[in-house]
């Protein structure tokens, strides 16, 4: 790679992007080599204003052509690859790469100055992937990617020049707005939109819930009774009362009970790292266990700060997948608002007097087991309350929006990309071709953030 001649076409951004698949990388000393290549770039963006978001951050869309078939990887290459047999494979596979005349890439850069106004940090990143990160204020040692870095950053000025010179003649954002390609972009979709289209969205989204268990979400919420100041509280609570809620649930989304202890199906579903509360866990997680029924030892393990989020996930699964069935107690606010000044002395003790333990169930991405779990913990007259309850109601009417991010984001934890407007946007997804044939016009794609010129 060191002795090819690398041009602004994206076939050769894509080449030196692939050096540098790591999303970041920590910071590093500066080098003279990666000094002066970034130096001409930020010198080109400097008339751009910063993100709103970030002061410290500028981001601009530039474009890149294609290139010709000479610029794809060479045809005898691809065939001792194995990747193509005929000069029209290779043709082929080069459009379905290439399929554009120009590709989009997102450019950002980064500057953090000390409170005199010295620049200590830049860094330079390119399509969600880091090129440079560097403290400007130390030293560094030279690095093997230093050269494809510079080589980077030298062949995108022309290309973040171009699209600073449309911003000067105001036409860069309606370009933006009118021709970014889709995976880039984001939007919202009515979910009984995505129903009408394709009924299997309905089926995934109902998760074998029955009605009747819908039904009995409905009146739950209707008549207010997930409301945490509406429910009870439990002043006196051990393990045993948590696994025996445990059980309920368990009970409720069909899982074997067998003549297993609370307990014991507890250690069977749930995660497993229960912060010493069982005696059974390793590592981190080790501890002797407590007396499943003191309401003592519960209270000493619970206020130790041990009952982080892992000793309730009840029932396993990945970061977002999972099931919790969170113990609360009011202490917790309380103090908070206590030491903010927010409440009084006499009222905080007041208020200690009223508290107690009541239940959380969270789950919205495992609907049937969450909505089973509260169902069957408030029919027992446990104090309970669900998570996320409008919103999961709202998925089962179809009434509210389905997120749609960019192909590059892992459609999880997105709810801040969209606005209010839409309500609470709870679940997404991405969208390819054969999508946009079935239901892009009914998509509502978002605007873009304007870019802006410094006053």
């Amino acid at each position: 790679m060191k002795t090819k001649k690398y041009k602004l076409v994206a076939s050769d951004i894509d080449r030196l992007l692939n050096c540098f698949n790591r999303d970041f990388m920590n910071p590093s000393g500066i080098r003279p080599k990666l000094a002066r290549a970034m130096k001409p770039l930020f010198k080109v963006l400097e008339p751009l204003a910063p993100l709103k978001s970030n002061d410290e951050a500028k981001a601009i869309w530039i474009f890149v052509p294609r290139g010709e078939i000479t610029d794809y990887d060479s045809f005898e290459d691809m065939k001792e690859w194995g990747r193509v047999k005929t000069y029209k494979q290779y043709q082929k596979r080069w459009l379905e790469d290439y399929p554009d005349e120009i590709k989009w890439y997102r450019l950002v850069i980064v500057e953090e100055k000390d409170r005199e106004g010295v620049v200590n940090f830049r860094g330079v990143g390119l399509a969600r992937n880091t090129i440079i990160s560097a403290r400007i204020d130390e030293k560094g040692k030279p690095d093997l990617m230093d050269e494809y870095a510079a080589i980077l950053c030298n062949l995108l000025v022309d290309a973040a020049k171009e699209s600073v010179e449309l911003l000067k003649k105001g036409k860069y954002n309606s370009l933006v707005d009118n021709s970014l390609p889709y995976e880039f972009k984001t939007g919202v979709i009515k979910r009984s939109t995505l129903w009408k289209h394709d009924p299997e969205f309905k089926k995934y989204d109902f998760n074998g819930l029955s009605q009747r268990k819908i039904l009995a979400l409905r009146k739950l919420i209707v008549s207010g009774k997930n409301d945490e100041q509406k429910i009870a509280r439990i002043k006196r609570f051990c393990a045993n009362d948590f696994f025996y809620a445990c059980k309920i649930g368990y009970k409720a989304c069909g899982y074997k009970i067998g003549k297993k202890t609370p307990a014991e199906l507890y250690l069977k579903y749930a995660d497993g790292r229960d912060e010493g509360l069982t005696g059974t866990g390793h590592g981190l997680n080790e501890g002797p266990g407590i007396n499943f029924e003191s309401s003592k030892e519960w209270d000493a393990w619970y206020f130790s700060g041990k009952g982080g989020g892992h000793p309730w996930e009840i029932i396993r699964g990945g970061n977002s997948t999972h099931v919790d069935l969170f113990v609360r107690h009011d202490k917790f606010e309380i103090d908070y608002l206590y030491r903010s000044g927010k409440i009084t002395e006499k009222e905080r003790n007041s208020r200690l007097k009223k508290a107690g333990y009541f239940f959380e169930v969270c789950g919205k991405q495992r609907p049937f087991e969450a909505v089973s779990f509260y169902t069957a913990l408030a029919a027992a007259g446990l104090p309970v309350k669900l998570c996320d309850a409008e919103e999961i109601l709202a998925r089962f009417d179809g009434t509210d929006y389905v997120g749609i991010v960019p192909h590059k984001t892992i459609p999880r934890y997105c709810e801040e990309l969209f606005p209010k407007e839409y309500g609470r946007v709870i679940d997404f997804m991405h969208v390819y071709d054969e999508d946009l044939l079935k239901y892009g016009a009914d998509i509502i794609w978002l605007p873009e953030e304007p870019a802006e010129l410094n006053e």
